[in-house]
This record gives structure tokens, sequence and C-alpha cells, in this order.
């Protein structure tokens, strides 16, 4: 769900006129609370995936609430985020993901 609203609050999948046509109503109540609902379920993914100890989970929780902070201008906590997400992926040796949170992470400087 976290994903499903981080993809709301940042536009992410909004591109197709038809699907918001015909999604309007639901589109009109849900994107102003979107960042916090997103926000709210991947802070619960991760402490989930902390509990459990998945570290690719965790990563991912991490990259995404990163990738949300950096959306929303939060610069300092998005690196915070992404750095993390970094170590999580180094040790789990997840690489795709590893790519993609190292450069989110330069794209921030």
């Amino acid at each position: 769900m976290g994903n499903v609203y981080f993809r709301i609050a940042t536009g992410g999948g909004l591109k197709a006129v038809p699907a918001v046509v015909r999604n309007i109503g639901f589109l009109m109540k849900t994107v102003p609370f979107a960042s916090k609902k997103a926000e709210e379920h991947l802070n619960k993914s991760l402490e989930a995936a902390t509990e459990i100890g998945a570290r690719a989970a965790m990563g991912i929780a991490l990259l995404d609430l990163g990738l949300l902070y950096r959306a929303k201008g939060r610069k300092d906590q998005a690196k915070k985020c992404i750095s993390k997400a970094i170590e999580a992926f180094e040790e789990c040796e997840a690489t795709g993901y590893l790519k993609l949170a190292k450069e989110a992470l330069e794209e921030l400087g």
C-alpha cells in the first residue's frame, strides 16, 4: 500500500487520461492525503521488515521513503533513508536495487 500511495503522491502512473477520468472521484479523495498515507504505510513496512530481519524489504521501504521525501523537498531525510537503503542492499547483495539507490543518492548531491 505504501508504494501505491507513493505513486499517487508523486504522480507516478497517472499518465493515462482515460484512467484518470474514470477514477476522478477516487483521486480527488486520495491525492491530498497520499503523501501522508504513503509515509505511514512505508514506515509500517519498515518496522515489519526490521522485526523479521528482512534486509531486502527494509531496503525497499527505505528507498521508497527516501524517494518520497525527495519528492516532497525533504532532502536531509531523503539522504538519510536512501543511505540506509544502500547499506541494506549491500548486505543482501541486491545489486539492482543498490544501483537505483546509489543513483537516487547521487541525484540528491
